[in-house]
């Protein structure tokens, strides 16, 4: 099968667990990929300005999906954004504040397409580990008031880090059971949901792509390991659940990655295609 477009997760996927990547084999791969003109696409739960700074020197020859599909560019250029009405982000805060209290919840941050918001009262700890997955972070006076304070942004994301002791499997009845129909709510992993429009999943964020660039299903290729990734993995029988991943989303991919994330199960997957695709 050929291949013209891979995307990858980010975060337990092509990242390891200190965010790091192998520079030197990715640069090397990257350059086989230019040559035979397969795309190459970031698709994370993670902001695009995040994004943009781990792959500096690519940027301008790559593509990404953002906020788990809610905005979607080409190399700088923005293509696409799905925005929350107001009155249903305030009605995720309404749920938050009725089910959860600050001990129950470490991070919460609202997103438009590159700025993200937090409330000031936020610890340095939790701030400084949100700035690693959104770079460009404003604190303001009260997070439930950004909608008001900034009416002119066009809000794409809530995420909520819940603590340890927060089981998911209830946040996501509870989610399902209050939430507006124009909303979804994904798992991201590192216990965190992310919760927006519901046209904005990775997999329609990568279809949108596939479109542009006229491609069918058999020559895009995915990484994933984790629930927010289904959609993309199901795309294509090039699918890849990373050694790491959970044996539920293992059992939907296609493939398992021979490597996990920290041994660089990506780029030696995708060396081993390139040689086998020549």
């Amino acid at each position: 099968m050929s291949i013209k477009l891979i995307a990858t997760d980010m975060d337990g996927t092509f990242l390891r667990d200190d965010h790091s990547y192998n520079h030197h084999l990715f640069k090397r791969i990257f350059r086989q990929l230019q040559r035979r003109g397969i795309r190459f696409v970031a698709a994370s739960g993670s902001s695009f300005p995040r994004l943009a700074r781990e792959f500096a020197p690519y940027v301008d020859s790559m593509d990404f999906i953002s906020q788990n599909g809610s905005v979607i560019h080409r190399g700088h250029e923005f293509v696409q954004a799905y925005p929350i009405q107001v009155t249903a982000l305030r009605r995720v805060m309404h749920i938050l504040d009725r089910f959860y209290g600050p001990a129950d919840i470490n991070q919460l941050v609202v997103s438009g397409p590159t700025k993200s918001y937090v409330d000031q009262k936020m610890d340095e700890h939790n701030f400084n580990v949100i700035k690693i997955f959104y770079e460009d972070v404003t604190r303001v006076p009260d997070i439930r008031q950004v909608f008001s304070q900034f009416p002119d942004e066009q809000f794409t994301k809530i995420s909520v880090n819940f603590a340890p002791h927060i089981d998911l499997n209830k946040v996501a009845a509870i989610m399902d059971g209050y939430l507006p129909p124009s909303l979804i709510v994904e798992n991201s992993g590192f216990n965190t949901d992310q919760i927006g429009n519901a046209k904005a999943t990775k997999r329609n964020a990568l279809a949108r792509l596939q479109d542009r660039f006229g491609l069918s299903d058999d020559e895009i290729v995915t990484f994933g390991d984790n629930e927010n990734d289904l959609g993309m993995l199901a795309m294509t029988a090039q699918s890849y659940a990373m050694q790491n991943a959970n044996p539920v989303i293992k059992l939907q991919a296609a493939h398992v990655t021979t490597l996990d994330n920290n041994h660089d199960g990506v780029l030696k997957t995708i060396e081993h295609l390139l040689r086998d695709n020549r």
